[in-house]
């Protein structure tokens, strides 16, 4: 019998089932989709040489996480190969405009004060903010919580921070990303820079818990850079499947599951899709909490306590709907401030307040007329993923209705993705050629992916949310879930759960597929 069967390759699916391969247990992987990976997808969508990341490009999170650091050797013996980029991201405005963060503290000094000189010092106080705090952060995203252990480092932290800065770590985790960048800038140019990253996630300017990310991402760029896969992001799927095998795991893909099996109250097994019973220990199961009811039985076999736990999942919430646009290029875009094109993200908002009505309207069913950008130009760092000379762009649209009803702008009628997503990747494109003068010209193919698309390609990013699951307090931290779902346990015994709908979240870091096989072995 298997010691392990994980339902679903996502990052945390296969983090979980090379660790515990590593650890001699005998694991079974088992993939809907024709390829590994979940949102991690390497393809050449729109010419051939041109390699776009469907979904998710930027691997910082797991370069620095607990995964990579108990695997690395193994992995790098597998072909993970890492770009890293000292020119992570910068922010483009209207008037030509651009703050930049590179990773040199005193070059993005510089960078700020030719923008904002006013806002240089709240900067560097930020800075050294994030260095006193990151001791104590940093170890709680690796932590099951609630935890003894996270009570732990919350008591180590009170020992060294004192009570008044620990309130105030507090109160930024409830601050929203326009308190948060009010607080500490004074120029809007400041204040988007710092607030786009919250739109990354799921929070709109003026939702509650947006000021962390907004810290931690925008000063964290600075402080670590970005890091990107040789070749594309696929490089991490392939390096982390090529060590399951090698540890004796099986992965299928093309295998999806239509039943966990549950016996005397346990989970014992699976039923897939083709009538293939398959028998384990353990049950991992990475997938959307907001699937799992459909997985789990509902005639009795559960304890009608238990059966009302599991449907509540149905009502966790995802976040806003994502499109994705890659385009073969050319040449690299020639932004309306040519130091853009030495970065790895390019942000265009513009500013907190377009932020806020993007979000509002996404929220309340409208397609934004301007929506916050965020470009990916991999080619800057890693040329080999296109022919030479040539280059590509990553896209992602942030944030669009996951029910359509109308467009603020009053212009593209249609009310499902199928039927307008090729129109308002056109407003997108009419929108970049505003920061970019002559883009257009330099597309030779596109490929859009609406949010309709990105639930096809995988069925945990439902109606087009990336993030697997909405990221505001009320099912965050120690309740994502939510309640009776926390710790990547659950109410029924030997299954449990991991991915971007449990903790820490979203991203490409592996955190919960960590936490899960540290609890399995």
């Amino acid at each position: 019998m298997l010691d392990v069967l994980i339902i679903g390759s996502g990052i945390n699916g296969l983090s979980a089932a090379a660790l515990l391969s590593s650890k001699g247990k005998k694991v079974l992987v088992l993939e809907q989709a024709s390829a590994f990976g979940g949102a991690i997808r390497t393809e050449e969508v729109t010419l051939p040489g041109f390699h776009h990341d469907l979904f998710a490009t930027n691997l910082s999170l797991f370069a620095g996480g607990g995964v990579m650091a108990a695997l690395k050797d193994q992995l790098i013996q597998h072909g993970l190969e890492f770009v890293p980029s000292g020119k992570p991201y910068c922010s483009v405005f209207p008037d030509g405009k651009m703050v930049g963060v590179v990773m040199d503290r005193e070059q993005t000094q510089n960078n700020i004060r030719k923008i904002a000189p006013q806002d240089v010092e709240a900067w560097k106080a930020l800075t050294v903010k994030l260095g006193v705090l990151a001791p104590h952060l940093f170890p709680l995203l690796g932590t099951e919580l609630p935890s003894i252990a996270a009570v732990k480092i919350l008591f180590k932290a009170w020992r060294v921070l004192g009570v008044s800065e620990l309130l105030e770590l507090i109160r930024m985790l409830l601050q929203s990303s326009r308190a948060f960048t009010d607080e500490h800038f004074s120029s809007p140019e400041m204040k988007a820079l710092a607030a786009t990253w919250g739109m990354h996630l799921d929070y709109g300017p003026d939702i509650s818990g947006g000021a962390l990310f907004s810290f931690l991402e925008s000063i964290g760029g600075q402080e670590f850079g970005m890091v990107l896969g040789k070749g594309g992001a696929k490089v991490l799927v392939d390096a982390l499947c090529g060590l399951i095998k090698s540890n004796g795991g099986e992965l299928r893909a093309d295998t999806s599951v239509k039943e966990i099996i549950i016996e005397n109250g346990k989970a014992v097994g699976i039923k897939t899709a083709s009538g293939e019973i398959i028998k384990a220990q353990s049950i991992i199961a990475n997938v959307n909490p907001a699937l799992m009811p459909a997985l789990l039985p509902s005639d009795g076999k559960l304890e009608p306590a238990i059966n009302a736990e599991i449907n509540q999942l149905k009502n966790f919430r995802p976040g806003l709907g994502t499109m994705m646009i890659h385009l073969a290029l050319n040449e690299l875009p020639h932004w309306i401030n040519e130091e853009a094109r030495e970065f790895n993200y390019v942000h265009i908002a513009p500013y907190v307040d377009e932020m806020a009505l993007t979000y509002t309207h996404a929220a309340a069913g409208k397609l934004p007329a301007n929506p916050t950008l965020v470009i990916g130009q991999p080619t800057v760092s890693d040329p080999s993923r296109a022919p030479e000379g040539k280059h590509i762009l990553w896209i992602q649209v942030r944030v669009l209705p996951l029910e359509i009803t109308g467009d603020s702008a009053g212009i593209i009628q249609g009310k499902s993705w199928d039927e307008i997503a090729e129109t308002y990747a056109d407003r997108i494109i009419e929108n970049l050629e505003t920061y970019a003068p002559g883009l257009k010209s330099q597309i030779l193919a596109r490929k859009t992916l609406s949010p309709t698309d990105l639930e096809r390609y995988n069925p945990n990013l439902i109606k087009g949310d990336s993030l697997g699951g909405s990221h505001h307090p009320a099912q965050f931290f120690f309740l994502r879930p939510m309640p009776g779902w926390i710790r990547h346990r659950t109410p029924v015994k030997n299954l449990y759960l991991c991915g971007s709908g449990t903790w820490p979240g979203g991203g490409v870091g592996g955190g919960s597929g960590l936490m899960v096989a540290k609890l399995i072995s």
